[in-house]
Protein backbone atom coordinates (compact mmCIF):
# COMPACT_ATOMS: atom_id res chain seq x y z
CA UNK A 1 0.00 0.00 0.00
CA UNK A 2 1.03 3.33 -1.09
CA UNK A 3 0.24 6.18 1.76
CA UNK A 4 -1.60 9.05 0.03
CA UNK A 5 -0.84 13.09 1.15
CA UNK A 6 -4.00 13.81 1.71
CA UNK A 7 -5.33 11.33 3.97
CA UNK A 8 -3.89 12.06 7.62
CA UNK A 9 -5.76 15.81 6.99
CA UNK A 10 -9.08 14.14 5.22
CA UNK A 11 -9.17 12.55 8.54
CA UNK A 12 -8.59 15.44 10.83
CA UNK A 13 -10.67 17.43 8.91
CA UNK A 14 -13.51 14.87 9.01
CA UNK A 15 -12.98 14.54 13.16
CA UNK A 16 -12.69 18.29 13.93
CA UNK A 17 -14.71 19.57 11.99
CA UNK A 18 -18.87 19.87 11.73
CA UNK A 19 -18.45 19.94 7.96
CA UNK A 20 -18.92 17.57 5.70
CA UNK A 21 -15.71 16.21 3.59
CA UNK A 22 -15.84 15.96 -0.07
CA UNK A 23 -12.57 13.69 -1.99
CA UNK A 24 -12.90 15.05 -5.42
CA UNK A 25 -10.88 13.55 -8.30
CA UNK A 26 -10.70 10.73 -11.38
CA UNK A 27 -11.87 7.64 -11.53
CA UNK A 28 -8.81 4.79 -10.84
CA UNK A 29 -7.10 7.75 -8.74
CA UNK A 30 -7.66 5.35 -5.80
CA UNK A 31 -10.48 7.10 -3.66
CA UNK A 32 -12.23 3.83 -2.65
CA UNK A 33 -8.36 2.46 -1.79
CA UNK A 34 -8.32 5.54 0.25
CA UNK A 35 -11.58 5.39 1.94
CA UNK A 36 -11.03 1.45 2.91
CA UNK A 37 -7.09 2.88 4.62
CA UNK A 38 -9.77 5.52 6.66
CA UNK A 39 -12.31 3.10 7.37
CA UNK A 40 -9.41 0.88 9.49
CA UNK A 41 -8.52 3.46 11.40
CA UNK A 42 -11.65 4.48 12.90
CA UNK A 43 -12.44 1.12 15.27
CA UNK A 44 -15.98 1.88 15.01
CA UNK A 45 -19.18 -0.28 14.23
CA UNK A 46 -21.39 1.98 13.84
CA UNK A 47 -20.35 3.10 10.32
CA UNK A 48 -22.41 2.77 6.67
CA UNK A 49 -20.09 2.79 3.04
CA UNK A 50 -22.38 3.16 0.43
CA UNK A 51 -20.78 2.91 -3.09
CA UNK A 52 -23.45 4.74 -5.79
CA UNK A 53 -22.23 2.54 -8.60
CA UNK A 54 -24.23 -0.26 -7.06
CA UNK A 55 -27.79 -0.02 -7.54
CA UNK A 56 -28.84 -1.08 -4.51
CA UNK A 57 -26.86 1.51 -2.61
CA UNK A 58 -28.00 3.80 -4.47
CA UNK A 59 -31.65 3.38 -4.06
CA UNK A 60 -30.69 3.44 -0.23
CA UNK A 61 -29.24 7.69 -0.13
CA UNK A 62 -30.75 8.58 -3.67
CA UNK A 63 -33.64 10.45 -1.54
CA UNK A 64 -34.46 13.77 0.14
CA UNK A 65 -37.21 12.52 2.34
CA UNK A 66 -35.71 12.80 5.96
CA UNK A 67 -37.71 9.88 6.92
CA UNK A 68 -36.23 7.43 4.66
CA UNK A 69 -32.47 8.62 5.67
CA UNK A 70 -33.61 9.08 9.64
CA UNK A 71 -33.98 5.44 9.12
CA UNK A 72 -30.94 4.66 7.12
CA UNK A 73 -28.91 7.13 9.42
CA UNK A 74 -29.97 7.71 12.98
CA UNK A 75 -27.54 5.51 15.18
CA UNK A 76 -24.54 6.11 12.77
CA UNK A 77 -21.12 7.50 13.49
CA UNK A 78 -19.62 7.35 10.02
CA UNK A 79 -20.96 7.77 6.39
CA UNK A 80 -19.04 6.65 3.87
CA UNK A 81 -20.53 7.55 0.54
CA UNK A 82 -18.36 6.69 -2.85
CA UNK A 83 -19.33 8.01 -6.16
CA UNK A 84 -21.78 10.40 -5.15
CA UNK A 85 -21.83 12.41 -8.47
CA UNK A 86 -24.88 9.00 -9.30
CA UNK A 87 -27.08 10.70 -7.08
CA UNK A 88 -30.55 12.80 -8.42
CA UNK A 89 -29.75 15.63 -6.00
CA UNK A 90 -26.57 14.74 -4.56
CA UNK A 91 -26.62 19.11 -3.39
CA UNK A 92 -30.11 18.81 -1.65
CA UNK A 93 -29.23 15.17 0.06
CA UNK A 94 -26.21 15.79 1.31
CA UNK A 95 -27.57 19.13 2.86
CA UNK A 96 -30.37 17.03 4.44
CA UNK A 97 -27.98 15.16 5.78
CA UNK A 98 -25.62 17.70 7.11
CA UNK A 99 -28.69 19.76 8.84
CA UNK A 100 -30.43 16.93 10.49
CA UNK A 101 -27.68 14.66 11.37
CA UNK A 102 -25.08 16.80 13.39
CA UNK A 103 -23.14 14.35 15.06
CA UNK A 104 -22.66 12.44 11.91
CA UNK A 105 -19.65 12.61 9.91
CA UNK A 106 -19.63 12.21 6.43
CA UNK A 107 -17.24 11.54 3.95
CA UNK A 108 -17.83 11.91 0.11
CA UNK A 109 -16.31 10.88 -3.19
CA UNK A 110 -16.90 11.97 -6.47
CA UNK A 111 -15.54 11.61 -10.15
CA UNK A 112 -16.84 14.56 -11.85
CA UNK A 113 -15.77 18.33 -10.36
CA UNK A 114 -18.63 19.36 -13.02
CA UNK A 115 -21.16 17.29 -11.85
CA UNK A 116 -20.88 17.26 -7.70
CA UNK A 117 -19.63 20.99 -7.12
CA UNK A 118 -22.49 22.05 -9.94
CA UNK A 119 -25.38 20.67 -7.65
CA UNK A 120 -23.01 21.50 -4.25
CA UNK A 121 -22.48 25.24 -4.98
CA UNK A 122 -25.71 26.78 -3.78
CA UNK A 123 -27.27 23.45 -1.46
CA UNK A 124 -24.26 23.31 0.69
CA UNK A 125 -22.56 26.74 0.75
CA UNK A 126 -20.43 27.03 4.04
CA UNK A 127 -20.87 22.87 4.91
CA UNK A 128 -18.22 21.27 3.39
CA UNK A 129 -14.66 20.92 2.50
CA UNK A 130 -12.99 19.57 -0.31
CA UNK A 131 -9.45 17.69 -1.22
CA UNK A 132 -8.60 16.46 -4.46
CA UNK A 133 -7.09 13.44 -4.72
CA UNK A 134 -4.74 13.00 -7.71
CA UNK A 135 -3.31 10.13 -9.39
CA UNK A 136 0.07 8.71 -7.28
CA UNK A 137 2.50 12.23 -6.90
CA UNK A 138 5.96 11.48 -7.13
CA UNK A 139 6.68 12.59 -3.71
CA UNK A 140 4.39 9.57 -2.42
CA UNK A 141 5.87 6.76 -4.65
CA UNK A 142 9.57 7.48 -3.23
CA UNK A 143 10.68 8.79 -6.71
CA UNK A 144 13.88 9.15 -7.29
CA UNK A 145 15.64 10.63 -10.06
CA UNK A 146 16.52 6.52 -11.96
CA UNK A 147 12.69 6.09 -12.14
CA UNK A 148 11.39 9.62 -13.23
CA UNK A 149 11.73 8.66 -16.67
CA UNK A 150 8.94 5.82 -16.26
CA UNK A 151 7.09 8.17 -14.30
CA UNK A 152 7.01 11.17 -17.10
CA UNK A 153 5.97 7.98 -19.82
CA UNK A 154 3.45 6.28 -18.25
CA UNK A 155 2.14 8.29 -15.48
CA UNK A 156 0.84 7.92 -11.70
CA UNK A 157 -2.68 6.24 -12.02
CA UNK A 158 -1.65 3.51 -9.41
CA UNK A 159 -2.89 0.49 -11.31
CA UNK A 160 -0.63 1.53 -14.16
CA UNK A 161 2.26 2.69 -12.19
CA UNK A 162 2.20 -0.62 -9.85
CA UNK A 163 2.12 -2.95 -13.17
CA UNK A 164 5.12 -3.89 -14.65
CA UNK A 165 4.93 -4.54 -17.92
CA UNK A 166 5.31 -2.02 -20.49
CA UNK A 167 2.71 -3.28 -22.79
CA UNK A 168 -0.15 -3.93 -20.10
CA UNK A 169 0.76 0.00 -18.69
CA UNK A 170 -0.10 1.21 -22.46
CA UNK A 171 -3.44 -0.99 -22.58
CA UNK A 172 -4.13 0.44 -18.99
CA UNK A 173 -4.20 3.45 -19.91
CA UNK A 174 -6.04 2.99 -22.92
CA UNK A 175 -8.69 1.47 -21.09
CA UNK A 176 -9.23 4.26 -19.01
CA UNK A 177 -9.80 6.59 -21.47
CA UNK A 178 -11.96 4.75 -23.16
CA UNK A 179 -14.03 3.23 -19.81
CA UNK A 180 -13.72 5.77 -17.66
CA UNK A 181 -12.57 9.42 -18.39
CA UNK A 182 -14.55 10.09 -21.76
CA UNK A 183 -17.36 7.10 -20.56
CA UNK A 184 -17.91 8.94 -18.14
CA UNK A 185 -17.73 12.80 -19.03
CA UNK A 186 -19.68 12.00 -21.90
CA UNK A 187 -22.29 10.16 -19.55
CA UNK A 188 -22.61 12.72 -17.06
CA UNK A 189 -22.45 15.93 -19.68
CA UNK A 190 -24.46 14.84 -21.79
CA UNK A 191 -22.13 15.76 -25.02
CA UNK A 192 -23.62 15.71 -28.41
CA UNK A 193 -20.69 15.69 -30.22
CA UNK A 194 -18.06 13.26 -28.36
CA UNK A 195 -15.77 12.96 -31.15
CA UNK A 196 -15.21 16.43 -31.14
CA UNK A 197 -14.47 16.16 -26.94
CA UNK A 198 -11.85 13.37 -27.86
CA UNK A 199 -10.27 15.13 -31.06
CA UNK A 200 -10.00 18.64 -28.66
CA UNK A 201 -8.77 16.20 -25.53
CA UNK A 202 -5.37 14.79 -28.69
CA UNK A 203 -5.11 18.41 -29.93
CA UNK A 204 -4.14 19.87 -26.56
CA UNK A 205 -2.05 16.87 -25.64
CA UNK A 206 -0.10 17.98 -28.73
CA UNK A 207 0.30 21.58 -27.35
CA UNK A 208 1.12 21.26 -23.29
CA UNK A 209 2.70 23.87 -21.84
CA UNK A 210 2.01 26.51 -25.05
CA UNK A 211 -1.04 28.96 -25.05
CA UNK A 212 -4.15 28.35 -26.25
CA UNK A 213 -5.84 30.52 -29.26
CA UNK A 214 -9.53 29.24 -28.86
CA UNK A 215 -10.79 30.80 -31.83
CA UNK A 216 -8.05 28.64 -33.62
CA UNK A 217 -8.34 25.71 -31.90
CA UNK A 218 -12.30 25.55 -32.48
CA UNK A 219 -11.70 26.62 -36.21
CA UNK A 220 -9.50 23.31 -36.56
CA UNK A 221 -12.08 20.98 -34.74
CA UNK A 222 -15.10 22.51 -36.46
CA UNK A 223 -16.96 23.35 -33.33
CA UNK A 224 -18.46 26.96 -32.27
CA UNK A 225 -16.00 28.82 -30.17
CA UNK A 226 -18.71 29.03 -27.05
CA UNK A 227 -18.80 24.63 -27.71
CA UNK A 228 -15.24 24.71 -26.99
CA UNK A 229 -15.17 26.64 -24.60
CA UNK A 230 -17.75 24.53 -22.86
CA UNK A 231 -15.54 21.39 -23.71
CA UNK A 232 -12.38 23.11 -22.04
CA UNK A 233 -14.20 23.29 -19.07
CA UNK A 234 -15.88 20.23 -18.86
CA UNK A 235 -12.40 18.55 -19.39
CA UNK A 236 -10.65 20.45 -16.70
CA UNK A 237 -13.47 19.86 -13.74
CA UNK A 238 -13.49 15.92 -14.82
CA UNK A 239 -9.54 16.09 -14.07
CA UNK A 240 -7.98 15.65 -17.61
CA UNK A 241 -6.32 18.71 -18.21
CA UNK A 242 -5.11 21.99 -15.63
CA UNK A 243 -5.96 25.28 -17.73
CA UNK A 244 -3.04 27.79 -16.30
CA UNK A 245 -4.11 31.56 -16.56
CA UNK A 246 -1.83 34.49 -16.83
CA UNK A 247 -0.84 36.83 -13.92
CA UNK A 248 -1.01 40.23 -14.35
CA UNK A 249 -1.43 43.49 -12.35
CA UNK A 250 -0.58 45.49 -15.52
CA UNK A 251 -2.25 44.64 -18.68
CA UNK A 252 -1.29 47.61 -20.63
CA UNK A 253 2.02 45.80 -20.60
CA UNK A 254 1.24 42.01 -20.08
CA UNK A 255 -0.56 39.26 -22.00
CA UNK A 256 -3.85 38.49 -19.57
CA UNK A 257 -5.92 36.45 -21.95
CA UNK A 258 -4.66 33.29 -23.23
CA UNK A 259 -3.65 30.69 -21.13
CA UNK A 260 -2.05 27.59 -21.02
CA UNK A 261 -3.33 23.75 -20.39
CA UNK A 262 -1.27 20.70 -18.82
CA UNK A 263 -2.58 17.13 -18.22
CA UNK A 264 -3.43 15.87 -14.31
CA UNK A 265 -1.64 12.67 -15.89
CA UNK A 266 1.53 12.31 -18.20
CA UNK A 267 0.91 8.60 -19.05
CA UNK A 268 -3.12 9.92 -20.47
CA UNK A 269 -1.69 12.60 -22.46
CA UNK A 270 1.41 10.32 -23.86
CA UNK A 271 -1.39 7.50 -24.64
CA UNK A 272 -3.34 10.25 -26.44
CA UNK A 273 -1.02 11.17 -28.91
CA UNK A 274 0.45 7.61 -29.10
CA UNK A 275 4.20 8.37 -28.08
CA UNK A 276 6.02 6.46 -25.83
CA UNK A 277 9.43 6.45 -27.02
CA UNK A 278 12.55 7.15 -24.68
CA UNK A 279 12.34 10.65 -23.57
CA UNK A 280 16.41 11.44 -24.71
CA UNK A 281 14.84 11.30 -28.19
CA UNK A 282 11.59 13.20 -28.16
CA UNK A 283 11.02 16.48 -28.75
CA UNK A 284 8.36 17.31 -26.39
CA UNK A 285 11.04 16.30 -23.71
CA UNK A 286 11.10 19.77 -22.27
CA UNK A 287 7.27 20.49 -22.63
CA UNK A 288 6.89 17.09 -20.81
CA UNK A 289 9.24 17.98 -18.01
CA UNK A 290 7.40 21.32 -17.51
CA UNK A 291 3.88 19.68 -17.75
CA UNK A 292 5.31 17.15 -14.73
CA UNK A 293 6.63 19.96 -12.62
CA UNK A 294 3.09 21.79 -12.54
CA UNK A 295 1.23 18.97 -11.82
CA UNK A 296 3.46 17.84 -9.01
CA UNK A 297 3.41 21.09 -7.40
CA UNK A 298 -0.36 21.45 -7.40
CA UNK A 299 -0.08 17.80 -6.10
CA UNK A 300 1.88 18.79 -3.23
CA UNK A 301 -0.81 21.28 -2.29
CA UNK A 302 -3.62 18.79 -2.73
CA UNK A 303 -3.58 17.93 0.99
CA UNK A 304 -4.17 21.58 2.28
CA UNK A 305 -7.51 23.38 2.08
CA UNK A 306 -6.43 26.06 0.67
CA UNK A 307 -3.93 25.69 -2.36
CA UNK A 308 -2.27 29.07 -3.52
CA UNK A 309 -3.35 30.44 -6.90
CA UNK A 310 -1.22 29.84 -9.32
CA UNK A 311 0.06 31.33 -12.84
CA UNK A 312 2.19 31.65 -15.60
CA UNK A 313 3.87 35.52 -16.54
CA UNK A 314 4.22 36.87 -20.14
CA UNK A 315 4.54 40.29 -21.36
CA UNK A 316 3.75 41.65 -24.90
CA UNK A 317 7.92 41.91 -25.81
CA UNK A 318 7.64 38.21 -25.27
CA UNK A 319 9.23 37.99 -22.04
CA UNK A 320 7.91 35.09 -19.79
CA UNK A 321 8.68 33.22 -16.26
CA UNK A 322 6.68 29.23 -16.33
CA UNK A 323 4.96 29.41 -13.20
CA UNK A 324 3.73 31.55 -10.50
CA UNK A 325 2.58 30.84 -6.95
CA UNK A 326 0.52 33.78 -5.15
CA UNK A 327 1.15 32.90 -1.60
CA UNK A 328 -0.35 35.50 1.73
CA UNK A 329 -0.15 37.83 -0.69
CA UNK A 330 3.46 37.64 -2.04
CA UNK A 331 4.59 35.88 -5.36
CA UNK A 332 6.85 33.01 -5.03
CA UNK A 333 8.43 32.55 -9.37
CA UNK A 334 9.61 29.55 -11.00
CA UNK A 335 11.48 28.58 -14.12
CA UNK A 336 11.49 25.09 -15.58
CA UNK A 337 14.75 23.95 -17.73
CA UNK A 338 15.90 20.42 -18.45
CA UNK A 339 19.58 20.91 -18.64
CA UNK A 340 21.74 21.01 -15.91
CA UNK A 341 23.74 23.78 -16.24
CA UNK A 342 21.59 26.32 -17.34
CA UNK A 343 20.88 29.50 -15.72
CA UNK A 344 18.01 31.72 -14.87
CA UNK A 345 17.78 35.16 -15.73
CA UNK A 346 14.69 37.06 -14.32
CA UNK A 347 12.89 39.21 -16.72
CA UNK A 348 13.93 42.94 -15.59
CA UNK A 349 10.64 43.63 -16.53
CA UNK A 350 8.97 41.28 -14.02
CA UNK A 351 11.94 42.43 -11.22
CA UNK A 352 10.59 45.73 -11.84
CA UNK A 353 7.14 45.10 -11.33
CA UNK A 354 7.01 42.84 -8.64
CA UNK A 355 10.14 42.82 -7.05
CA UNK A 356 11.08 39.20 -7.19
CA UNK A 357 13.68 37.10 -8.69
CA UNK A 358 12.17 33.89 -10.35
CA UNK A 359 13.88 30.12 -8.75
CA UNK A 360 15.03 27.48 -11.48
CA UNK A 361 14.39 24.17 -11.05
CA UNK A 362 15.89 21.75 -12.83
CA UNK A 363 16.46 17.96 -12.82
CA UNK A 364 19.62 18.80 -10.38
CA UNK A 365 16.70 20.23 -7.72
CA UNK A 366 13.27 19.36 -8.32
CA UNK A 367 12.68 17.10 -5.80
CA UNK A 368 12.62 20.17 -3.08
CA UNK A 369 10.00 22.01 -5.35
CA UNK A 370 8.11 18.77 -5.70
CA UNK A 371 8.19 17.83 -1.95
CA UNK A 372 8.19 21.01 0.17
CA UNK A 373 5.25 24.33 -0.10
Amino acid sequence: MIPRNIQENVIKTLEQSNKLVIVLGPRQAGKTTLLKNIQAQLHTSKFLWLNCDLEEHLALINTTSIISLTHLLSQLEYLFIDEAQRLDNAGLTLKIIHDNFPNLKTLVTGSSSFEIKNSLSDALTGRYFDFTLFPFSYHEIGGTTQTLPLFLTHGGYPDVYLQKDTEIKKALLAKIIESYLFKDILSFSKIRNSPALINLARALAFQIGSEVNENELASRLKIDRKTLVSYLEILEQSFVILRLHPYSTNPRREIGRRYKVYFLDLGIRNQLIGQFNPLALRLDYGKIWENFLVIERRKLYSSTLTPPPCFFWRNLNGSELDYLELVDGKIKAYEFKLGKNKKVRTPPSFLAEYKTKATLITPDNFQDFIQTH
